[in-house]
């Protein structure tokens, strides 16, 4: 799906900005950073699938550092995922290889690197104070599909009891890779992954 959402966040102290996942919106979005005199100075990808890093290489370009995940890495530098389609191929890869357990400064603003691998190896979340950026791995009412390449369910299962976990989560406003923003102490009681996740590979 092409309809992959792209946020802008920024320290309004020091201007000081990056874009989460890159799918579209690479014009709009500069426009509306210059406007308010944002410097773009990082891309943070949630994982490498296609629909996420169509624009990776315009906002490298631009200037921004590209953050992923080490076990994604091979499918941002390839443009091979296993999904509908390939994306186009990132020269050099990545700037900034990600592990997991990393902090990432924006300006005065930091974000938390959540590793959840499920809808690919490399997924993470990125968690800031009182929101997070789930990518593909949580949605509003539902989670992310396991049956592409590299995609495990029990992995799945494994990064959604990890978040539903997270003290204070009805505080935790999560902006997804799709669809509508929702709530992380909502879906840890209501999200069908709580009830169990189908094996889509199986």
């Amino acid at each position: 799906m092409l309809d992959a959402n792209v946020y802008l966040i920024y320290d309004p102290e020091t201007m000081s900005g990056a874009v989460v996942d890159a799918g579209r919106g690479f014009r709009e979005i500069s426009e509306e950073a210059a406007k308010l005199g944002v410097k773009v100075e990082k891309l943070l990808l949630t994982h490498a699938h296609f629909d996420h890093v169509m624009e990776a290489a315009r906002w490298k370009a631009a200037g921004a550092k590209v953050y992923v995940h080490e076990n994604d890495l091979e499918m941002l530098i390839t443009g091979h995922s296993g999904a509908f389609v390939d994306a186009p191929a990132l020269a050099g890869g990545a700037d900034v290889v990600l592990k997991g357990g990393e902090t990432i400064n924006i300006g005065s603003e930091s974000l938390t690197v959540i590793h959840t691998p499920g809808h690919t190896p490399g997924s993470v979340c990125y968690l800031g104070d009182g929101f997070m950026f789930s990518g593909d791995t949580l949605f509003k009412g539902t989670y992310g599909r396991t049956d592409f390449k590299g995609g495990s369910a029990r992995d799945m299962a494994g990064s959604l009891n990890k978040l539903f976990s997270f003290p204070n989560a009805e505080r935790i406003t999560v902006y997804p890779g799709h669809y509508g923003e929702t709530n992380l102490g909502y879906e840890a009681l209501h999200n069908p992954a709580r009830f169990g996740i189908e094996d889509d590979n199986a």
